[in-house]
């Protein structure tokens, strides 16, 4: 079997991956030859397979991703480029459960693999590149509706990463009106001063630096963020079962080792110390 190609890139990606897999392959020049004995057809399909799907998948998605977003989207930084195409992977193997998006991309591998195992059950010489451009077209002209996703969540992302800038740096050099403040989520936020007294959410209000409102007034909450930031406590203890939600990873990301989150159960050590044995009161104060 003979597979044509366009580039040296591309035969030589394929070959070095061939090569590993002890297959009997040369190169010539843009040809690449694969010989077999007629026993070990179905093992060289295999391999061949994992090595045309590895092909596609990688390196020409790199490349078909790169393109459309220097030609469609003006995207001509290569380090802008990756990190596209990595929030890209992370949408289509469902590391981004927030994000939905049409394209099912299990089923999309499948259809590759199918197109692959088709034309290798030819068993004839073929054009790896008319492969990609008319047998793969499916596949190809999915990149820019998916990249149109990938790079919405990337200039969300860069926002969101100028917005946790902006509270680190309001943060340094505050001069800290609180050592320790104690911080109760269940259905809401409830604080508790260095003393363990619950602290009253109008007394919270007039605290807060007008400064981080009037800058960020979208993204900065005033019942939890506002008040944290302006206190600036030298320690913060948040007591939680829900770690991951949107809201606990900014002050993650914000107070970094200064923020502790425990489990919610463990709030009965806390109970044991708290004078004002009436501070879970959802009552509004």
């Amino acid at each position: 079997m003979v597979i044509f190609f366009d580039n040296h890139n591309d035969i030589q990606y394929l070959y070095v991956i061939l090569q590993k897999q002890k297959l009997n392959v040369q190169k010539r020049q843009l040809e690449l030859i694969i010989q077999h004995e007629i026993n070990e057809q179905n093992v060289i399909f295999k391999k061949l397979h994992y090595a045309l799907k590895k092909l596609i998948m990688e390196k020409k998605r790199n490349e078909i991703c790169k393109k459309i977003l220097q030609e469609d989207y003006f995207y001509h930084d290569p380090n802008e480029q990756e990190q596209i195409i990595q929030m890209l992977q992370s949408i289509l193997t469902g590391k981004r459960k927030d994000l939905y998006i049409e394209t099912d991309f299990v089923q999309l591998q499948e259809k590759v693999d199918d197109a692959i195992i088709e034309v290798l059950q030819l068993n004839t010489s073929f054009s790896f590149d008319a492969f990609l451009t008319f047998r793969l077209r499916f596949y190809v002209e999915k990149f820019p509706t998916l990249l149109e996703t990938a790079i919405d969540e990337y200039k969300l992302e860069q926002e969101y990463q100028m917005f946790i800038h902006f509270l680190r740096g309001f943060l340094t050099g505050r001069k800290s009106q609180m050592d320790c403040v104690y911080i109760i989520n269940e259905e809401d936020f409830i604080f508790l001063d260095e003393k363990k007294q619950q602290m009253k959410r109008s007394d919270l209000n007039r605290r807060i630096d007008r400064k981080l409102i009037s800058n960020h007034p979208i993204y900065v909450d005033s019942t939890t963020i506002a008040p944290l930031i302006s206190l600036a406590p030298k320690q913060i203890f948040l007591y939680t079962n829900n770690p991951d939600q949107g809201i606990i990873q900014t002050l993650k990301n914000v107070f970094e080792e200064k923020l502790i989150v425990l489990p919610l159960q463990s709030i009965a050590e806390l109970k044991k110390m708290i004078k004002n044995p009436c501070f879970l009161s959802r009552e509004k104060l």
